[in-house]
């Protein structure tokens, strides 16, 4: 009986460490503001986002992309690449204009390695997402419809 009740002792112990292990396992992505921002995250791009429009013309399904801000530095990306869908995690940062004339700015790291730094501004009370940025010396702007739910 000793045996057995010492088994089952060892046995339960050996489940409550394994259990509380699980929520210290670390995967490792631990993104980092560029230099000289802050930690400060626009509230009011907290939501999911589609991009509808690029550079003033209509985005197909298949060239569309959802973005999804959690509104504490972290989100997801939801895209398509050769007409299959993919996501990856995301962590921003955004910087407040230095003055009144200039847009606010956005950091997006992606979970791949790629980072992309735009001007950004709201429109259409809030429902309108506008990310702009130059591309080899192209201006390129993308407008995102605010959404419920993100189609995928």
């Amino acid at each position: 009986m000793k045996k057995f009740s010492f088994t089952l002792i060892v046995t339960a112990l050996m489940l409550l460490a394994g259990a509380s292990l699980t929520g210290c396992v670390s995967d490792g992505w631990y993104p980092l503001a560029p230099p000289g921002w802050s930690s400060w995250y626009d509230s009011s791009l907290t939501g999911k986002w589609r991009l509808v429009e690029c550079n003033g013309r209509e985005v197909g399904p298949y060239d569309t992309n959802w973005i999804d801000f959690y509104g504490n530095g972290r989100g997801m990306y939801y895209y398509y690449s050769y007409n299959r869908p993919y996501s990856e995690r995301l962590a921003y940062w955004c910087q407040q204009p230095a003055s009144p004339n200039s847009p606010y700015q956005i950091n997006i790291q992606y979970e791949d390695g790629t980072t992309s730094t735009m001007n950004y501004w709201l429109q259409r009370n809030g429902t309108e997402l506008c990310m702009q940025w130059r591309d080899n010396g192209v201006l390129v702007t993308y407008v995102y419809a605010s959404v419920g739910y993100i189609n995928w």
